[in-house]
């Protein structure tokens, strides 16, 4: 069982860690996701995509795909037909389902030389690789290993070598259509019976139009705002270099109802559920209630075999002068920021912050409150084999959990919360650049911005632009 789960969430990472701008692997998404970049280098800051292995999941209501959410495990590699981005195959048999802490090593597994064997025939097209790819001057890794010659395999017959699980079966048709917003082309969510979802955009829940929330003309505007932004935004991962961010902008109100959703042309599918995982986190944090949300869910768990494994965070996060009382707007960098191991990132002398988990204990599955937000209905879905409900953490607002990565801010109008723009799928620096380009009009009031306040004699961020931002 746990075989199969790690293989098909190895498989599902890389297809949908790439695009025709970028193909990335299991272990491209290992090398980004760890307490250090690159890993094993001591006193340096996380991964950019710290966390994103914490989504996919399948309790979740947005994509939920992958079992064991997104791998960080080398044997996942990305599919290709003539350019375009099909899939992806996952291999998992040596009963170890981890991250690569020391990538220098080059080490091949031979799960990844089974993986990369299977791609014959669907080639990545040289130019995209992970290794074609540079991050803060380091190139990513893609695979250790090279496909073998073109001699011609015998014919197998699988069914003799071992079992199905599912039929072989053509791929479906792409649960999405084409879509234009604000001039800019993409795509919005289907399901695959001709009904949108999270589009056309909607009215405000909570709070609705007539306490002043957002319309869904105002949804619409957001959303166009971002796609426009990314229009123009130089790509962080995708090649080649000098072409626009592709994305995927997600809008949600006070209490994390997905209101809008749009993907730009060749966005990266893991960005669909991320980006509605990082709006829900700006605007859960933010909210007055939050502390009151997780003190109540601790509470509940405490009575079951979990035990209460959030009000610790609570605790925490008060020793630092962080209420959750809605005094404080948070980003989704400054979240993250107060979820790394090392306050302030980077620094390995330091502690861990109020939502990670201390030193000693941490690892990539082990994170701190991202992982005991979804820890026990997962388990539920995986090992009971109860249906999903389609919320990963009964704390109302986080239905698919949180993401700790940067890209997201919340909305406000005057010093009111009304909800929170996400966006994900290129660099994370890019990713803020539209999200902040998102919330035009309904800006954080300057004062309530995470960036006003100091941690441990630091001072949080909230968001961080390229430094060069513009294709032209």
């Amino acid at each position: 069982l746990a075989s199969r789960f790690a293989a098909i969430s190895k498989a599902g990472t890389a297809a949908f860690f790439s695009t025709r701008g970028n193909a990335f692997s299991t272990r491209t998404a290992g090398f980004i996701i760890q307490s250090h970049f690159p890993p094993g280098v001591t006193n340096t800051a996380s991964g950019p995509l710290f966390g994103v292995q914490f989504s996919q999941l399948p309790c979740g209501d947005v994509n939920p795909k992958l079992p064991l959410g997104l791998s960080a495990d080398p044997g996942g590699v990305p599919l290709y037909k003539g350019g375009q981005a099909v899939g992806g195959v996952g291999v998992e048999g040596n009963g170890t389902y981890t991250a690569d802490v020391q990538p220098s090593d080059e080490d091949v597994t031979r799960e990844e030389r089974i993986a990369v064997a299977a791609t014959r025939g669907f080639p990545t097209p040289e130019e995209i690789r992970g290794d074609r790819i540079y991050v803060n001057g380091l190139r990513l890794p893609f695979r250790n290993v090279e496909p073998g010659g073109r001699r011609r395999l015998p014919p197998l017959d699988l069914s003799t070598v071992g079992t199905f699980d599912s039929p072989i079966r053509d791929s479906p048709a792409p649960a999405r259509r084409r879509q234009r917003l604000g001039g800019v082309s993409g795509t919005v969510l289907t399901d695959g019976q001709g009904h949108d979802r999270f589009f056309p955009p909607a009215d405000g829940v909570d709070p609705p139009p007539v306490e002043r929330g957002l319309t869904e003309g105002e949804v619409r505007r957001i959303l166009a705002q971002g796609a426009r932004q990314a229009d123009r935004t130089r790509a962080g991962i995708r090649r080649p270099i000098g072409d626009r961010a592709r994305v995927n902008v997600a809008v949600v109100d006070r209490a994390g109802n997905v209101l809008g959703l749009f993907s730009t042309q060749d966005a990266a599918i893991f960005g669909i559920d991320v980006s509605v995982q990082k709006a829900r986190a700006a605007a859960f944090f933010s909210s007055p209630t939050a502390a009151e949300r997780l003190l109540a869910e601790g509470a509940t768990r405490a009575a079951r075999p979990v035990g209460d494994n959030l009000s610790a965070f609570v605790r925490a996060a008060a020793a630092d002068g962080i209420g959750l009382d809605g005094r404080i707007a948070f980003s989704d960098r400054a979240i993250g920021f107060l979820s790394r191991p090392f306050l302030p990132d980077g620094i390995d002398a330091s502690g861990p912050g109020p939502f990670s988990r201390p030193t000693p204990d941490f690892s990539v599955f082990n994170d701190g409150l991202q992982v005991e937000l979804v820890k026990e209905v997962l388990g539920e879905v995986l090992v009971l084999r109860n249906p999903p409900t389609g919320d990963c953490t009964r704390v109302p607002g986080l239905a698919n959990g949180i993401q700790i990565f940067p890209g997201s801010v919340p909305l406000y109008r005057g010093r009111r919360l009304i909800g929170a723009v996400g966006v994900s799928g290129d660099g994370v620096d890019q990713d803020d650049i539209v999200a902040a380009a998102g919330s035009a009009g309904f800006e954080a009031p300057s004062d309530m911005r995470a960036d006003r306040v100091t941690v441990r004699g630091v001072r949080l961020p909230y968001v961080k632009f390229p430094r060069r931002p513009t294709t032209r």
